[in-house]
């Protein structure tokens, strides 16, 4: 049996389907367009002499046959994307919890879905899973405060980051539900609307403060310092063996060398197979 929550996020998942279906069906009509534009200007050809087909037509005809394949390229794609997230609404319906994925998930049809999905309290993701854990000692208004921030768009964020904040975000929500507690309203985007120059260096400096303060609840909570954390904890695993003196020297210069990289504006992540070595190595690859 599914509870409220998989039901709210089965109906958001076949809302944006509709929604799909209506822009696949849009498209359609675009694709059907030019093709009844495209058999008149063959009409037209065949009815004039070689002499008459000297001037624009040609060209006129080769524009329209490529506008046609874009539009059966475009409307290709959007009955590929239908059919996915159709077999992920089948999969929710018959009670698979598996995790949509983040290119799925960053469709922005799919908001509704992505604002009120249902918390993962047993992911392994390293994120999710030190979240899971923190959020449970922070205290209630604390922790509306955070949820608020975790549902203001950033206007510096990748997909990846976008998909993580409201992961992160429905964690809160509902340990904030678990206590009994009314969660702040969510947002009607995960878009920021002021993506300006100046809006993302006001962003990332205020991401390097956060990161300067150390750690924290705010830290963990925040889905655009994940990868930076990511690396710390690699870099911590992988210098067991060497003195703690010397570890703590090279953890702490790998701290101000991430500050640096997030003032100006990247945001430094944890490839798959990457290898640290040591703390002082990475340092020297991010400089």
């Amino acid at each position: 049996m599914m509870g409220a929550d998989g039901n709210d996020c089965l109906a958001a998942i076949l809302d944006a389907l509709t929604l799909m279906q209506g822009q696949v069906e849009e498209l359609s009509e675009q694709a059907r367009q030019i093709r009844d534009s495209q058999e008149t200007i063959i009409s037209r050809l065949d009815s004039m002499s070689p002499r008459e087909r000297v001037g624009d037509t040609p060209s006129q005809l080769e524009s329209i046959i490529g506008e046609l394949c874009d539009s059966s390229k475009r409307t290709g794609e959007g009955l590929a994307r239908v059919a996915e997230v159709a077999g992920w609404a089948h999969a929710a319906a018959v009670g698979n919890t598996a995790p949509l994925p983040v290119d799925v998930l960053a469709d922005p049809l799919l908001e509704r879905y992505v604002l009120g999905q249902p918390a993962d309290r047993t992911s392994t993701i390293r994120a999710l899973a030190d979240w899971n854990e923190a959020v449970r000692d922070v205290q209630s208004r604390s922790l509306i405060e955070i949820l608020r921030d975790q549902y203001r768009p950033s206007p510096t964020d990748s997909r990846e980051d976008r998909v993580l904040r409201y992961k992160l975000a429905a964690i809160s929500r509902d340990e904030l539900a678990a206590r009994g507690v009314d969660p702040p309203p969510s947002p009607t985007s995960t878009f920021a609307e002021d993506r300006s120059e100046a809006a993302q260096r006001a962003r990332s400096a205020a991401l390097r403060r956060l990161w300067v303060e150390g750690e924290g609840a705010a830290l963990l909570a925040e889905p655009e310092l994940a990868g930076a954390l990511d690396i710390v904890a690699a870099a911590r695993r992988e210098s067991t063996n060497m003195p703690e003196a010397e570890m703590s020297i090279g953890i702490a210069e790998l701290h101000r060398a991430i500050a640096n990289c997030l003032e100006m504006g990247e945001r430094p992540i944890l490839k798959r197979g990457d290898h640290i070595g040591s703390p002082k190595r990475y340092n020297d690859r991010v400089r």
